[in-house]
């Protein structure tokens, strides 16, 4: 039986303690609605108190009032406390830069937690269940995860996020609710393949399960089992790593790069996710992962001193052999723009980075497209002049590389997670009035190499 198993899962991983307020979070559809009897059917087994809390992220409107009316009435039928928080996500995620599925992610938990602060609660608890779990691991997958990823969620995190659903299966949680009767509401996004977890669901997995193995997701559950001993073991590595080569001053702390360097670098990574986590980086986001990656490319050939955005409140600067965390905003980058000599090499103050352009036959730098993301060809025809480089502003558009049509910057900066504080260090390329190329990422189309391209102009960033 469902409600044996989830006792199963609340005893093994402590749950729960005697008398805890819980904040639950119920969304309406089945899973949480589902969670939200369990646990009032266990109300004198562990003597709880149970806060109903529901966020309505204003993405659909009519049917996000209608979920809202539904789960503050079934709150009310078991006499329950509801709280209520309708946010703008879509503002939200534009303002932060954020992923729809981040931003409200984001806005969810800052509400349990408020929430659980105003009740004096214990405990957050989520109706994620064994194939959320097999999505989530898979989207972390495709999104380039380490072991930390793709041990998948946790039954227990913090001491106080709770997910007791974690071991059962959809189909199982399904039958209970049609077992006891438990109402619930169907989400319409939920089967919208604008979405990736959902494509995920709908697509891959069925696919794998029929093609592959048809015990995919049981064999995948088992496999982050495993990574969640690994990463309990590297964990600790890394914290007795961490506390060894950290040292606190004013205003932030210090370590000696040398003595970064010297560890595996498997526990480099996850001292990086430290100093994240300290600088205010979200943990739960994609911003950890692709800030830890952006530093650890930059820290494997660094040059004698730089300084790093963490956030909005922190930043890392290198001087030397000393790499200090501070707390604090960073100045951003002011606007700028210089004129590039063709041929010939220019230092920018602003950036501290000297650009050096080159122009040459076809064929002569073709090789250079692979070795580095600061060195970029053009078809030298194309080309319109003065060539200059300068900052982003607001309403730039480009027409990104194998695609059709143009995109704004700023969301090609949202889509691809650059935190904002580090937009405006990014060098654009500027070919008379068009953005020829974001430095370090990506060209834009129009003046990409053909097999009619002739003469060649380089771009190479130092």
């Amino acid at each position: 039986m469902l409600d044996a198993q989830v006792r199963r899962t609340i005893d093994q991983y402590h749950l729960f303690q005697d008398g805890d307020r819980v904040i639950v979070g119920v969304s309406g559809g089945l899973d949480s609605m589902v969670l939200l009897y369990l646990l009032n059917s266990f109300i004198e087994t562990f003597h709880f108190i149970l806060i109903v809390a529901h966020v309505n992220h204003g993405l659909r409107i009519g049917e996000s009032e209608r979920e809202a009316e539904f789960v503050q009435r079934e709150a009310s039928k078991l006499g329950l406390l509801f709280e209520y928080g309708k946010f703008d996500v879509k503002g939200f995620q534009k303002r932060e830069g954020l992923s729809l599925e981040d931003a409200a992610r984001k806005i969810r938990f800052k509400f349990f937690e408020e929430l659980l602060h105003k009740h004096q609660a214990q405990k957050i608890a989520l109706g994620h269940h064994a194939d959320d779990q097999v999505e989530t691991i898979l989207l972390r997958l495709l999104r380039g995860a380490g072991v930390k990823g793709l041990k998948g969620m946790l039954p227990l995190r913090d001491g106080k996020v709770v997910r007791p659903l974690l071991e059962v299966w959809r189909r199982d949680i399904e039958s209970f609710a049609k077992e006891k009767g438990i109402p619930y509401l169907i989400d319409s996004s939920n089967i919208q393949r604008d979405y990736l977890r959902n494509r995920i669901r709908l697509d891959l997995i069925p696919w794998i399960e029929k093609a592959y193995q048809p015990h995919f997701k049981k064999i995948l559950l088992g496999t982050s089992k495993i990574l969640r001993l690994e990463d309990d073991f590297l964990e600790r590595e890394a914290e007795k790593a961490f506390q060894g080569l950290i040292q606190e001053e004013e205003g932030g702390f210090a370590f000696k790069f040398s003595d970064y360097r010297s560890l595996h670098p498997a526990l480099q990574w996850r001292v990086i996710g430290r100093l994240l986590k300290i600088g205010g980086v979200d943990e739960g986001g994609e911003g950890i992962v692709m800030n830890q990656r952006r530093i650890v490319e930059r820290f494997s050939h660094p040059p004698a001193s730089f300084s790093f955005p963490l956030s909005e409140e922190s930043f890392l600067e290198k001087k030397y052999n000393w790499i200090f965390l501070k707390k604090g905003k960073k100045e951003m980058t002011p606007p700028f723009e210089v004129e590039l000599p063709v041929p010939g090499r220019t230092y920018i103050r602003e950036i501290q980075k000297e650009v050096e352009v080159e122009k040459g036959q076809r064929g002569f730098f073709e090789e250079d497209n692979e070795r580095s993301p600061n060195i970029a060809l053009f078809d030298f025809q194309k080309i319109c002049f003065p060539l200059k480089v300068r900052n982003v502003r607001p309403g730039d558009r480009f027409q990104p590389l194998g695609l059709k049509g143009t995109q704004k910057i700023k969301e090609y900066f949202i889509n691809h997670k650059i935190p904002r504080i580090e937009r405006s260090k990014i060098p654009l390329l500027i070919s008379g009035d068009r953005i020829a190329w974001i430095v370090g990422h990506r060209i834009d189309e129009r003046f990409k190499i053909t097999p009619e391209t002739k003469e060649v102009l380089r771009v190479k960033f130092i």
